[in-house]
């Protein structure tokens, strides 16, 4: 396995977008106020010929679209790991008034394109024919939109409302200190002590945890009941008929029979993963039902603390045990800088991938403290920033998917690394570290993603009234009864979840749950289809990939044999999750 030596950066590299807020940076700043301009006008001028008009709007849309994706990335980055840096969240707030200068003409050109025959206008023109599900897809949000004046209105407004409610709750987590016996340590590093090989050191955490909630828990009550009651009132004035299918129609591209097909396969497949929960319960020496605080409790031979050298060659490996396309890209992706690996305050919390795809690149962001599930998250965000690759070919506006399909890459990623450590050890201990990872991390991406689905549920039923830090606790402490059955111990829950997951903190985001468990399910699904023709395989994976971009997630899917509106699918993957959990629960009761 490959070796980077300790020299290597251990900071992300940025100058690939901008080396800082002057110069190019504010010369681009200059021309998005130019192209802007253009735009507007172009917009107002819509007297011509359809097609001359719609492939002029979109090709100044193009210019625009790169700009901005350069000049936010550069600003949201720099703040993601210094949450306080004034300079970036100056230009975060300078960027959205120039984009909301257009609104007006936006929702004018929305409304023009409602009204045309997209249809037949493809066939005289390559531009909207290349850019017919987006443009078809305008159309159909156009019916949703309020009038002129409401939307510039409520576009100069969402900054001082949902975006700021959104920016309360990542910067008090953020800055948060937790006392763990004595010693302070970010929220970050101290939720990551719950993967300690010492039980009293997870223990110890995860009170100290839930007792630092208690300086913010008022204040981010606040900010969540406002943006989802925010949420509700849009989405009422926009004659959506409710959150779920706001989220299905905008974000997922998905109809509500392949979400409902999901979740009964879900809530059926519960008492599969409740009997892990009670064998690790049984293992670790507990009478009652696990507690939260050894959810995560490594079991085996998982005492050592891998070091991220060592964490890049096992996934550099796995990689290339796949194919080598994959493998080179991700040895490209650590080489060149692409990484943030350690936590530290000011930090956000967690870890994504962000898709550069302007820039043919991607940057991924880390909490890496040397836990195996630290080395899994890195194969998963490699595996989001491979699909950014695969699309970074795609034209300008065709460059974002949705939600749920943004999991398929770096779930397959995951469990590649995931089958091919699995299948190289011989000791049963570390067999178990392994397996028992694996397992617990598909109960977080099923049965945890359910309780959060179940408790946002809730959350919009009541969002309409101003809810306390108590009720919010209480509403989550029953959706996690509701999702664990009696696999967790009912006393020792996690009553605070929805201060620290940030996908709750968002107008338009609602729901961002649910797409984990089908990223997981559709990807375990994907590796089954691998095995049976790994040849066939590979020939049609960066095609689906490069799909998801202009299709349904009906017919991406389709295009690997599978249909996700029936129940079958997902209980077949289902099975394969629980495969690995009659393997563990054996291993655990020898």
């Amino acid at each position: 396995m490959q070796k980077f030596g300790d020299k290597m950066e251990k900071k992300w590299d940025l100058n690939s977008l901008y080396t800082g807020f002057q110069g190019k940076y504010l010369e681009d700043i200059e021309l998005l106020k130019k192209l802007i301009k253009e735009r507007i006008k172009e917009i107002n001028d819509n007297k011509r010929d359809s097609i001359i008009y719609i492939e002029s709007v979109i090709k100044n849309d193009e210019k625009i679209t790169i700009l901005i994706g350069k000049l936010f990335s550069f600003a949201e980055l720099t703040l993601s790991t210094d949450i306080i840096n004034e300079e970036a969240d100056k230009y975060i707030s300078i960027i959205t008034l120039i984009i909301n200068d257009s609104v007006k003409a936006e929702v004018d050109f929305q409304k023009y394109i409602k009204n045309v025959d997209l249809e037949e206008l493809k066939k005289s023109s390559d531009i909207i024919n290349n850019y017919s599900f987006i443009l078809s897809k305008l159309g159909k949000t156009a019916s949703h939109l309020l009038s002129k004046k409401e939307e510039v209105l409520y576009s100069k407004l969402r900054k001082v409302c949902g975006s700021s409610w959104g920016k309360i709750q990542e910067i008090t987590t953020s800055n948060l200190l937790c006392d763990v016996n004595g010693e302070s340590k970010t929220l970050t590093e101290t939720r990551n002590l719950a993967y300690s090989a010492d039980s009293k050191v997870r223990k110890d955490a995860y009170y100290a945890e839930q007792k630092a909630y208690k300086s913010i828990e008022d204040v981010v009550a606040i900010s969540l009941t406002n943006i989802k009651y925010e949420s509700n009132v849009l989405l009422k004035l926009r004659k959506y008929k409710d959150p779920i299918t706001y989220n299905l129609e905008e974000n997922c591209n998905m109809k509500r029979e392949s979400l409902d097909a999901l979740m009964s396969a879900i809530l059926e497949f519960r008492p599969v993963f409740i009997k892990y929960l009670k064998a690790k319960a049984k293992y670790l020496g507990h009478k009652k039902s696990l507690p939260f605080y050894d959810l995560f409790a490594p079991l085996g031979k998982s005492n050592s603390t891998i070091d991220f050298d060592t964490a890049c060659s096992l996934v550099l490996d796995s990689f290339y045990s796949f194919s080598p396309k994959l493998g080179d890209f991700a040895k490209k992706a650590i080489k060149n800088n692409w990484i943030d690996v350690y936590p530290k305050k000011g930090k956000v919390g967690g870890a994504f991938c962000a898709n550069l795809p302007y820039i043919r690149e991607s940057r991924v962001l880390l909490n890496f403290t040397g836990s195996l599930d630290n080395c899994l998250t890195l194969a998963h965000e490699l595996g989001h920033a491979y699909h950014g690759e695969i699309i970074s070919d795609e034209l300008p506006l065709n460059t974002n998917y949705p939600m749920q399909l943004a999991e398929t890459a770096s779930i397959f990623c995951e469990t590649i690394m995931g089958k091919n450590l699995i299948s190289k050890v011989t000791d049963k201990e570390e067999k178990i570290a392994i397996l028992e990872q694996s397992v617990s991390d598909s109960t977080q991406v099923i049965i945890d993603i359910l309780s959060r689905y179940l408790f946002e549920e809730d959350l919009y039923k009541k969002a309409n009234n101003s809810l306390s830090a108590s009720k919010l606790k209480s509403m989550m402490i029953n959706a996690q009864k509701k999702a664990y059955l009696d696999g967790l111990d009912h006393d020792i829950l996690h009553p605070y979840m929805w201060i620290c997951k940030g996908h709750y903190y968002s107008v338009d985001g609602n729901f961002y749950n649910f797409p984990y468990a089908f990223g997981l399910l559709y990807g375990r699904g994907l590796y089954a289809s691998y095995l049976k023709d790994p040849e066939e395989f590979l020939k049609n994976y960066d095609k689906m990939l490069f799909l998801t971009t202009h299709a349904t997630a009906e017919d991406v899917t389709l295009s690997m044999g599978i249909d996700i509106t029936k129940k079958d699918f997902w209980i077949d993957s289902l099975k394969v999750i629980e495969e690995e959990i009659n393997e563990l629960v054996v291993l655990l009761e020898k």
